[in-house]
């Protein structure tokens, strides 16, 4: 779930062009890489404020206007993803592994490779209103038997209201719910803004041009808003935004949808509530009725449930689905009311990170927000859900989302929009006419039994998850641009050094890449380890550092690397997720694994050691993953334009992110040396 910025203007209308001369046999589409999400929601969140009648606002264009025309994800030539696939193999292995694999690949290409390649481009022409990946990549999570908490849930949190007044739990709760369901019904009404790419806003983001382009034909509104240098992305996410969850099940899981829902479910304490947020006609609730509701949660005189039923979403998918179906025989309608709720709403009865007005983050504040986002107390969560929204007693706003049902876009679109909405419309007016319905489960001995053995294993996890961060100043993208790199580029390069410097190796590692300009697309994987960032990491070192002019090309090199990697995995030509598809229709197919499959050399460049991820936002103040392996790193980072953030999680004593964020340090102290035209050539003490 990571998102950057960077200009392909003349591949995208290279690619435009093609479909445009030649639609019937156009491959190649160009497509905005993932954290140029940030660029879109610029955008979108540049809006007017929200309207007077229950929207965020009402957009000239339908929702859907652009989702019949959108461009479909490629397949790429087999032999290019095989060429790719050995590029990525090659820093990470010695020669001989390379030679191994090498072999292996090519009697891949040259044997079952193709009659897979036939088989998917077959089935990829008979199912075109989809992808490829579409159905294997949700089921790669949906079959994944681990936890979702930690290993695949993300957070982001929000920026405080800048009134202080409106940072109460109370009254920041509410106001984020209000404009939540302003955001649903928008979204729900065709009246949301369509997700759109704007090369150039002040055309196509025009009141002229969407009245004119709200008229072409939906089967071919996608060719005119690129006349308009424009490019929108595919909204078919959306719809599990809200009123759906992940239900497990043996084997693999399950995701449901309930349109017709109307209730928000709310935790505090773990204990578990029911609000109606819409009445019968789908309209929102006035404010202070729900402002009433949750004042009467929070006045609840219970103590804190350690029983509570929450701790089940943070088991074992197996263990957990064997759990849900004796529950489920106990509370039918408590399940089904979770379930089917709108989202979840979790009101933590403990400050987090509390500080005075006005002032900025600090790193020591960072760290038990993000711990608190990513798996806070687990009685207090419901990680199954869509999306748990979480309110710390001290008004800490933030939003935890499950991962099977979508990537980060749509989960950063409404993130941005209602963080602008709710501070522009704070809610007015008596708090009255509200009621919380308590909803309280029946356990069994048995289930009492496996809550307790859930709860131990939750603190247990919890316990062992550590993290680091770095705020390094004066470096930062003004200066990078000025010296034509990339900052994305170095960024990730800055990670490949600092793991060289502590570990002495070359590791898989891994930066998403968002697809969403394809229709049906999720993300492709950017290979940050290449044989340029491994040689200019050699020639950092600090015990025999290379020459000015060497390590300064060598940076260039890594610079343009890199974002020949970023252009094809935003254009569907990244290798990842056709080898994945490849697997996934020969298990299908045969059963039987293939030797390129099973080398385990794949399997080398398949464990991450370094899962990478970036966002920026003005909404956001933090956000969080964790490391996908025990002996690897979660790196978020985020470069601004005289500053650069990371944090780093890992699970000691797989792997030590303070060693790691010491050597990054370091690095980063380096790259600014070189890239200002001098050298270093004494060992810096760590």
């Amino acid at each position: 779930q990571h998102y950057k910025s960077i200009t392909f203007i003349e591949r995208l209308q290279d690619a435009v062009m093609l479909k445009l001369s030649f639609p019937s046999v156009a491959r190649g589409w160009a497509q905005l890489p993932a954290a140029s999400t940030s660029k879109v929601l610029a955008v979108t969140c540049s809006r007017k404020l929200s309207t007077d009648d229950g929207y965020i606002h009402r957009s000239l264009v339908p929702t859907e206007h652009y989702q019949k025309s959108l461009p479909r994800l490629p397949i790429p030539k087999l032999e290019d993803t095989c060429s790719r696939y050995l590029a990525a193999l090659e820093p990470i292995l010695t020669t001989s592994e390379y030679k191994d694999s090498e072999k292996i690949v090519n009697e891949f290409l040259n044997g079952q490779g193709k009659e897979l390649q036939a088989h998917l481009v077959a089935a990829d022409k008979q199912n075109k209103n989809s992808s490829f990946i579409h159905q294997p990549w949700t089921e790669v999570y949906q079959m994944d038997r681990r936890p979702v908490v930690l290993n695949h849930n993300p957070f982001l949190g929000f920026v405080d209201d800048p009134d202080p007044t409106q940072n109460t739990q109370l009254n920041r709760t509410t106001n984020l719910i209000l404009s939540s369901l302003r955001f649903y019904r928008t979204y729900r009404d065709g009246l949301l803004e369509p997700d759109i790419y704007h090369m150039n806003p002040a055309k196509s983001d025009s009141d002229r041009f969407k009245k004119l382009i709200r008229y072409v034909p939906k089967s071919l509104s996608w060719y005119g808003a690129y006349l308009a240098k424009a490019f929108p992305l595919d909204m078919r996410q959306y719809p599990y935004l809200f009123q759906s969850t992940r239900v497990p099940k043996r084997g693999k899981d399950e995701n449901r949808r309930y349109p017709d829902s109307k209730h928000i479910v709310v935790i505090h304490k773990g204990h578990f509530y029911s609000i109606d947020a819409l009445d019968s006609n789908g309209d929102m609730l006035d404010g202070g009725v729900i402002k009433s509701s949750l004042a009467q949660i929070l006045e609840d005189p219970r103590e804190v449930n350690f029983n509570s039923i929450g701790y089940f979403t943070s088991m074992n998918r197996d263990s957990w689905a064997d759990i849900r179906d004796e529950l489920e025989s106990l509370n039918p309608e408590l399940l089904h009311k979770i379930d089917s709720s709108m989202f979840v709403l979790c009101l933590d009865e403990y400050d987090v990170a509390k500080r005075a007005p006005g002032t900025e983050i600090s790193v020591a504040d960072a760290i038990p927000l993000i711990k608190n986002g990513l798996h806070g107390e687990a009685y207090n969560r419901w990680f199954d859900k869509c999306f748990n929204m979480i309110v710390t007693k001290n008004g800490k706003g933030s939003i935890h989302f499950e991962h099977s049902w979508g990537d980060g876009v749509s989960v950063l679109r409404y993130f941005n929009e209602i963080y602008k909405d709710s501070i522009a419309k704070h809610h007015v007016g008596p708090t009255e006419g509200g009621s919380a319905v308590k909803l309280d489960p029946e356990l069994s001995p048995n289930l009492i039994q496996a809550l307790e053995n859930a709860r131990g294993d939750f603190e247990k996890v919890k316990n062992s998850f550590v993290l680091d961060v770095m705020k390094f100043e004066g470096f930062g993208k003004n200066d990078l641009r000025k010296l034509k790199v990339s900052p994305d580029s170095i960024c990730q390069l800055s990670f490949q050094m600092a793991n060289w410097r502590f570990k002495r190796e070359f590791v898989g590692s891994y930066e998403s890449c968002s697809t969403a300009a394809f229709k049906y697309g999720r993300t492709e994987t950017i290979r940050p380890c290449t044989k340029e960032t491994k040689a200019c990491s050699i020639a950092f070192d600090k015990e025999n550092p290379a020459q000015l002019d060497e390590m300064s090309e060598l940076l260039s090199a890594c610079s343009k690397k890199h974002n020949k990697l970023t252009k094809e995995a935003a254009m569907g030509a990244g290798f990842d997720r056709h080898l994945f598809a490849l697997k996934f229709l020969n298990n299908k197919l045969n059963g039987a694994p293939l030797p390129i499959f099973e080398d385990p050399n794949h399997a080398k460049l398949n464990y991450i050691i370094l899962s990478t991820s970036t966002l920026v936002s003005p909404a956001l103040e933090v956000g969080g993953f964790a490391a996908v392996v025990p002996d690897g790193l979660g790196i978020g980072y985020a470069m601004f334009d005289d500053w650069f953030g990371t944090q780093a999680s890992y699970y000691p004593p797989g792997n030590d992110g303070s060693e790691f964020i010491k050597e990054l340090t370091g690095v980063c102290e380096d790259l600014k040396t070189v890239l200002n035209g001098k050298s270093f050539k004494e060992p810096r003490q760590v």
